[in-house]
């Protein structure tokens, strides 16, 4: 077969990873040149590759995140074979506290091929995704909670997201040990509002009251199973039940005021908020707005544009310009971002297929992403 006859490589891929304790997502998007600019265009209408994965596993050493990834990498490499990857980006939770080496997530990504890499704290990639890549303030309110207020480049304020044994106010591990409480109050006859829904949706979940400490305090996953009681506590809200109401707006409440913590001078007064708890809606989310306000009346409070992996896809995306002082989208951050890029910087080169190794630098962490880091 001559040179004019092979077969076309495969098209360069896109890559964007979130790993979080529920789960592990990753989608590749074809890498579309435009004559317009001859770097990245819009994504193509076919050729999307969509995957899942286990969710991470907390230990003694850490997250095993990079084992997460590198599974789906594989997953990867054996759906599309010769598949090439123009940049790639991770959006990880427990960065920096439960990720011992974020140096491990770009090594797998250089591995597959990746010559731009990044990888995020899940709240960053949520922030992403919710603004797409406007500065602000986003509350990424899941299991946990936290709230990240940026201008993307030099100010960076969090509030909350300390587990669920110190904060995560508002959260569903928030929610649901709330509603284990009132449960727990209402059986020991306490003084106050008492909830027997409540109580009977706990006693149908977890068994007899005095088998709830066991089924929960020696549980590594505890935070997951408190907020697995969050829909009993909205189903409750929902048949009127005042106890739950109580708590839904507490929440709100709760995320509020965090989002007024991370506003500090310098951030645009813009604000999201993102996660699978505000499908509780108008419960959780009327008090929310009342709360905000009336101690910030000057935020805007917008709908989430997207979730934390279309914030991965955005980040990954912004790799690809390299050109100088053009394309900047977020000044990395020991805490929140780092980018790493190769000896020879192959965004704008055709990409080696996947599973193949480069020469990688180091993680760069004062490097805007969107923008060239050389060694």
């Amino acid at each position: 077969m001559t040179g004019t006859d092979a077969p076309p490589a495969a098209p360069e891929h896109v890559v964007a990873v979130d790993v979080g304790g529920s789960g592990a997502r990753l989608v590749a998007v074809p890498r579309v040149p435009t004559p317009a600019d001859g770097l990245l265009g819009a994504p193509a209408t076919d050729g999307t590759i969509t995957l899942s994965g286990r969710p991470v596993r907390i230990t003694a050493a850490g997250s095993d995140a990079a084992q997460v990834v590198a599974e789906l990498v594989e997953q990867l490499a054996a759906r599309r074979p010769g598949l090439r990857l123009a940049a790639a980006a991770v959006s990880v939770t427990g960065l920096p506290s439960l990720v011992p080496d974020p140096g491990a997530l770009h090594t797998v990504l250089h591995d597959a091929g990746a010559a731009a890499t990044a990888v995020a704290a899940d709240a960053l990639a949520a922030h992403l995704g919710a603004l797409g890549g406007r500065p602000g303030a986003v509350a990424a309110v899941g299991t946990g909670a936290i709230v990240l207020a940026t201008d993307l480049r030099r100010r960076w304020h969090r509030a909350d997201g300390w587990g669920h044994l110190l904060g995560d106010l508002g959260s569903g591990s928030w929610i649901g040990a709330h509603g284990l409480r009132a449960a727990i109050a209402t059986h020991d006859g306490r003084p106050g509002p008492a909830s027997p829904t409540l109580l009977a949706a706990a006693l149908e979940r977890f068994g007899p009251v005095d088998r709830w400490p066991a089924a929960l305090y020696g549980r590594p996953d505890r935070a997951h199973v408190l907020a697995s009681f969050t829909p009993a506590v909205a189903d409750a809200a929902g048949a009127g039940d005042l106890v739950a109401t109580e708590i839904l707006h507490d929440a709100g409440t709760h995320l509020a005021e965090s989002l007024v913590a991370a506003l500090r001078p310098g951030i645009p007064s813009l604000a999201a908020v993102t996660g699978g708890v505000l499908q509780i809606g108008a419960p959780l989310v009327t008090p929310l707005r009342a709360r905000l306000s009336a101690l910030r009346p000057d935020v805007r409070l917008v709908p989430a544009e997207g979730s934390p992996l279309d914030g991965a896809l955005l980040l990954a995306r912004s790799l690809l310009d390299a050109r100088p002082g053009d394309g900047e989208l977020v000044q990395p951050h020991d805490t929140w971002l780092t980018v790493r890029r190769d000896a020879t910087d192959r965004t704008t080169q055709p990409g080696a297929p996947i599973g193949s190794q480069a020469g990688t630098a180091p993680p760069t962490p004062g490097t805007p992403a969107g923008k060239e880091s050389r060694p």
